[in-house]
């Protein structure tokens, strides 16, 4: 941190001005200038500051921690952060790879994470933030009045060292030396290019220990900016702070930003509410749908970096490079050259894999305990980091993975790959070997998905990448470092640990059915209202569309159903949810299609052909489901799937044509494709909510319900004008009140959350089954009504309602027999192949 000397030439000119910021507390840069130079008064008194000694320091970040470093810069004595979320056994190798005299810690963190101080109290002088551990200098005699002044202190020379440490996410970590610093280049490079001034103000979100939360936080305070700390790993009340504190600057992790923008988008802010003008954000695969969508939330000052302990920060992406190029990590800049090294030692060319290698003025002198790899083009040496990666002809760099070394795995691709499954929020994949991998994964709750049909996806996916998956499963968080770096044996331990759990779950009769019956029966009773509503809605709409068209049932309807459900949605979150944000257009764009493209090609479609004909084919829905996942995703469907929707279509096609094949001719099939595509639609918005992150089932369906009406409005508009529809008169209105009361109620809003909460109880397995219901409740009010039914159709719809329950069947089946121990809260499979 930034020493006394600079604080004093700030607080000279900008003394009245906030230095820091913890929640209520506001320290003005005088306040900060006279508490510095107390506690340094008071530390130099009670260690004897001139010898070969050096500070660690175990805490969270708070303002009393910045007064200690500032200290410690002050007295020149190098001052180290440790991570305080590494296992205990990490620290005491750590501590003594620094020459650690003194020990700043909090006690009360300490405490409640059982780091045992007292035992590290023999080798080290510990300065107790919390003043609660006995034999050690308490922060509060530290803070008091000194007597003496600062040009009292005799304070030597000493040669500059830093020692860092790597993230030990695999193992112990490691210490990183250097001999020089590098703030004042790379400092005025930043400065220069980014426009960074007094007038900023940086949100502190990393720990203190990591180099980019102490590295960013010195940069702005060197300026005189303020620093406003944020309360640790609290990244509901960072979202906040973006908005209340006015953050113009900070620096986060890819999973801390994650969170924060779903915090903020989820406080109803958009881009337009805040001051930010650069966050960076590195030290860990950052996925490209999640840069896409904080740029899409905060607006274009998303900035990402490459680097690592050992080299500091060696490529950027700004905004612009990560919308156009988003895969990449950005291009080398000043000071930096970036190289991908081949296993004989050569330069590799453009797209061909290899080592990254990287010769910068920030790079390290040497390892504490062990040797670095290096190769040396001409006579400039570049360190080989552990990353594999490969560059284009422009210079851009791609990752294969980090901190692995293994050219094999892609373990980048493979994450992203399984970030576009349905209902995946997080996952991280761990190398175990040269070609195989574990992998955790969490899903988003407010998505109904079933974890077989994810972990089968998830197989395939490395299956068509040739990795080898030998345990995959979900768990309720991937393990993060404060710094952003997986546990990888933490996750292993979750994933693979549990299967001995889960069969313990399965032979414990309690666990078997986690819902009461009451519950089990009324979400069996809600499923089937559901499906003989949108049955029955068929045949009702047909009634309709002899007064009305297409296009303005579909507006009266959606009108009113989305007006009830933005109500609803008011009621249960908030006002706050009632603004889309930066995912306005995904929200309009699949309204669009599930409330307009949907309800308007079903009905148009319907006017000209049989109520039956629509509910057959809106029962293809699941398989319709299977085809597109596979068009947009890339997730293939099980071979007894496909020939189960080559048989299904072929029902269908038995009741369109009623066995008379010469009904293909004459454009007498256009109404059923016309409906047909209002299913795909259907199936799109379905799809969609994978896309629209942070949202709840309610607002997701409210808003999008609303803006997909607002779509049917201006087509309503167009179509008027044209002399395509005409609007309907009160009269016609009210002589299908009732149909239109039924399509808005039962076979809308009602239908819409009794198929969410049957779903949510019993499964999508089980929901799915009811959706047979629909063309049988529409054949059978047929027959009710006197209407004439073929043989053909009744054969027809009789395969397709078979084949759609054989398939159900054999996922059943394969969920029973390649998953026989998997329960819904948390399901892990052994890969056998």
């Amino acid at each position: 941190m930034i020493p006394l000397g600079k604080i004093k030439e700030i607080a000279s000119a900008r003394g009245d001005k906030n230095a820091l910021i913890y929640e209520k507390r506001k320290i003005t840069w005088n306040e900060f200038y006279k508490d510095v130079n107390e506690i340094t008064l008071n530390l130099a008194s009670k260690v004897d500051y001139n010898s070969e000694i050096s500070m660690c320091y175990i805490s969270p970040n708070c303002i009393e921690l910045i007064y200690l470093m500032s200290a410690a810069a002050t007295l020149k004595i190098p001052c180290t952060g440790i991570d305080y979320t590494q296992d205990s056994s990490k620290l005491e190798p750590m501590l003594k790879a620094t020459g650690c005299k003194i020990l700043v810690v909090s006690s009360s963190y300490c405490i409640e994470n059982n780091i045992n101080i007292q035992g590290l109290s023999n080798q080290v002088t510990i300065v107790d933030i919390d003043n609660n551990v006995r034999n050690s200098i308490c922060y509060d005699e530290l803070a008091c009045e000194s007597d003496k002044t600062i040009d009292s202190l005799q304070l030597q020379h000493r040669p500059f060292k830093s020692i860092s440490f790597t993230s030990g996410t695999s193992g112990v970590p490691k210490s990183v030396i250097r001999n020089k610093s590098f703030d004042g280049r790379r400092f005025s490079f930043f400065t220069a290019r980014y426009g960074f001034s007094s007038e900023d103000r940086h949100l502190l979100a990393m720990p203190l220990y990591h180099a980019a939360g102490s590295g960013w936080s010195r940069l702005f305070m060197q300026l005189g900016a303020t620093v406003i700390v944020a309360k640790p790993h609290d990244t509901e009340h960072m979202a906040q702070l973006l908005k209340s504190e006015w953050i113009s600057t900070s620096a986060m992790t890819p999973p801390l930003l994650n969170e924060v923008v779903r915090h903020y988008v989820d406080g109803g802010y958009s881009a337009k509410e805040n001051n930010l003008k650069f966050v960076i954000v590195g030290g860990k695969h950052f996925h490209p749908q999640a840069k896409l969508q904080a740029i899409n939330s905060l607006g274009p000052v998303i900035h990402e970096y490459y680097g690592t302990t050992e080299t500091g920060v060696n490529a950027l992406a700004e905004p612009s490079d990560l919308i156009t190029n988003p895969t990449s990590v950005g291009r080398a800049y000043d000071g930096n050259n970036i190289l991908v090294i081949g296993k004989d030692g050569n330069v590799l060319p453009a797209h061909e894999v290899g080592r990254i290698a990287i010769a910068s003025y920030m790079n390290m002198d040497s390892y504490g305990n062990q040797d670095s790899e290096f190769v040396v083009i001409g006579d400039t040496k570049y360190l080989i980091t552990a990353e594999t990666g490969e560059m284009d002809s422009s210079g851009n760099v791609y990752l294969r993975n980090r901190a692995q070394g293994e050219s094999a795995l892609n373990i980048y691709e493979l994450e992203n790959e399984v970030r576009h499954l349905p209902g995946i929020k997080d996952v991280a994949m761990i190398p175990s070997n040269k070609n195989t991998v574990h992998c955790g994964f969490v899903t988003n709750s407010d998505f109904v998905v079933d974890d077989f049909e994810l972990i089968r996806n998830i197989k395939y996916i490395c299956k068509k990448m040739k990795v080898k998956l030998e345990g995959v499963g979900r768990v309720d968080s991937i393990p993060y470092s404060p710094s952003g770096k997986v546990r990888n044996e933490e996750l292993k331990n979750l994933v693979l640990n549990q299967d001995k759990n889960v069969s313990d779950d399965k032979s414990n009769p309690e666990h078997k059915n986690r819902i009461s019956l009451t519950q089990y029966i009324i979400a069996i009773l809600c499923l089937m209202g559901t499906a003989i509503s949108w049955g029955g809605m068929f045949p009702i709409a047909k009634n309709a569309l002899q007064s009305m068209d297409a296009v303005h049932i579909s507006l009266i309807r959606y009108g009113a159903a989305s007006m009830i459900l933005v109500l609803m949605l008011f009621m249960k979150e908030g006002i706050h949810s009632l603004l889309p944000g930066r995912s306005v257009f995904k929200l309009w764009l699949f309204g669009s299609f599930g409330f307009a493209g949907f309800s308007i090609l079903a009905f148009a479609g319907l006017a000209y052909t049989k109520a039956q004909h629509g509910a057959i084919i809106m029962a293809l829905m699941p398989l319709i489901s299977a085809i597109m996942m596979w068009t947009l995703k890339k997730v293939r469907p099980a071979k007894f799937t496909l020939i189960s929707i080559v048989f299904a279509l072929f029902g269908v096609v038995l009741v369109i044509t009623k066995g008379d094949m010469s009904a293909f001719s004459g454009g007498n099939l256009l109404p059923s494709l016309v409906i047909l595509s209002g299913a795909f639609c259907w199936v799109t918005y379905t799809l969609g909510a994978s896309y629209v992150e942070g949202f709840s089932v309610l607002r997701y369906t409210a808003l999008s319900s609303i803006l997909g009406a607002f779509t049917i409005l201006i087509i309503a508009l167009i179509t008027n004008s044209l002399s395509i529809t005409h609007a309907p008169s009160l009269e016609q209105i009210f002589s299908v009140k009732w149909e239109l009361l039924y399509l808005i109620t039962f076979a809308g809003v009602i239908a819409v959350f009794s198929w969410n909460y049957g779903i949510s109880t019993l499964g999508p397995i089980n929901g799915v089954l009811f959706i047979n219901l629909v063309p049988i409740t529409a054949f059978a009010i047929g027959m009710a009504r006197g209407e004439t039914i073929s043989h053909s159709e009744i054969v027809g719809a009789a395969i397709t309602i078979a084949v759609l329950l054989m398939n159900n069947v054999y996922t059943r089946w394969s969920t029973t027999k390649k998953d026989k121990h998997v329960p819904s809260s948390f399901k892990v499979q052994l890969s056998k192949s």
